[in-house]
């Protein structure tokens, strides 16, 4: 099941451009790479081909509370991921795609937000919705989560294509991240990727600049930023420029990250629009602690600016809680829980996940709520409405 955030995506051109680009470096990468420097004696380029099944049935039902005049949906999801990395000696090229076949709920979801201010261009393969097409009760959905290119000469390093350029520090929130779209529809937040271009070059051994741009077609809607960071002492800092064309304005923020007693981080933003309107600040921090075999986390985001730079969080206090027990090698238990503290809506998911043999993974979960943002509770949206979805899922690692 595929998720999405308010960040312009790029157009199919642009995508097909960059990966067609990211293919044609990725091909030269060994020979590149063996020429560099010395010849070495012998082949230095090295590749792996990896990837995953997994396939996930569920249940929703959604009502007003406590779930009267509701509805039950139902739906699955099966998706083949390939993974591809060549690595040489100053460089290396890498590959991930995927392809899902989405049923009832799922294929419903995919369908909608295919066609809202959250689809993704580069989610192919997905039927844009019609008042004259019928909902589908299945979808085929293929996407490009990384196809990328780096070279790394030493002094510095270039990465050319589609990355997860992740400035922020924070596991559901980090606002100096605006490259990073976030997939919610899992039982945790994966970053996808995006087309950029990315240098960075060290400053000695504990600092280094770096710089990354994710280019449009329109030069001027793009996202621009320069980023310094560098450990002092037993912090991680890094402060950052950015110009983010496609909300039009500039963003100055500034992120750290530091172990003591318990590990804490944080980032923080301010934004100037164009427009010339006041700017607002937006901020997130966190800390995880490990005890035992127990973690818990802890985040914290204040959205000073609202819907028009979030639309996913807009309320203006936001918290974010985790929970691990591993109570053997095999066996992993969470609660996750989400919660707009300025309206109460919020989620809660409960996973337990077993190795059941080598490389393969069952997980159990029950997930409530009657957040907006989803978190993957079925095809709600809307506040008043609460939904309660329970699935299971497997997925084989190869």
């Amino acid at each position: 099941m595929f998720a999405r955030t308010a960040w312009r995506a790029p157009s199919r051109a642009a995508a097909r451009a960059a990966a067609a680009a990211a293919l044609v470096l990725a091909a030269a990468a060994a020979g590149w790479s063996q020429d560099a420097g010395s010849a070495p004696a012998a082949p230095q380029t090295s590749w792996d081909l990896g990837g995953s099944l997994f396939s996930q049935p569920y249940a929703v039902f959604e009502g007003a509370w406590p779930f009267d005049n509701g509805a039950a949906y139902y739906g699955s999801a099966t998706t083949l991921s390939v993974d591809l990395r060549v690595s040489g000696a100053h460089a290396r090229a890498e590959g991930s795609v995927e392809a899902s076949v989405l049923t009832g709920a799922a294929a419903a979801l995919a369908w909608a937000v295919a066609g809202s201010p959250y689809g993704r261009s580069d989610d192919l393969l997905v039927p844009a919705p019609s008042t004259t097409t019928p909902l589908p009760e299945a979808v085929f959905a293929l996407r490009v989560r990384t196809l990328y290119l780096k070279l790394d000469p030493g002094w510095a390093s270039l990465t050319l294509g589609r990355q997860v350029v992740n400035y922020g520090r924070g596991a559901l929130w980090s606002p100096t991240d605006i490259f990073t779209e976030l997939d919610l529809t899992g039982l945790s937040p994966v970053r996808l990727g995006t087309d950029a271009v990315r240098l960075t070059v060290p400053l000695g051994a504990t600092a280094g600049l770096d710089a990354a741009a994710a280019p449009t077609l329109a030069p001027a809607d793009g996202r621009y930023a320069l980023r310094l960071g560098g450990l002092v002492g037993d912090v991680d800092g890094a402060l950052m420029a950015a110009r983010d064309g496609a909300a039009r304005g500039w963003v100055f923020g500034a992120d750290f990250k530091a172990d003591i007693v318990v590990g804490v981080y944080g980032d923080a933003v301010y934004e100037v629009p164009d427009s010339g309107a006041p700017g607002g600040v937006r901020a997130a921090a966190g800390a995880d602690w490990s005890f035992g075999d127990f973690i818990v986390a802890a985040e914290y985001y204040y959205n000073g600016v609202g819907a028009s730079a979030d639309p996913l969080f807009p309320g203006m206090h936001n918290a974010y809680f985790s929970l691990t027990w591993t109570p053997t090698e095999l066996v992993q238990c969470s609660a996750l829980s989400y919660v707009d503290v300025t309206d109460g809506t919020g989620t809660l998911t409960i996973l337990t996940a077993v190795s059941v043999a080598q490389n393969a993974t069952l997980r159990v979960f029950l997930e409530g709520g009657n957040s907006p943002a989803g978190l993957g509770l079925g095809i709600g949206g809307s506040a008043s409405i609460w939904a309660l979805e329970a699935g299971a899922n497997v997925e084989v690692k190869f």
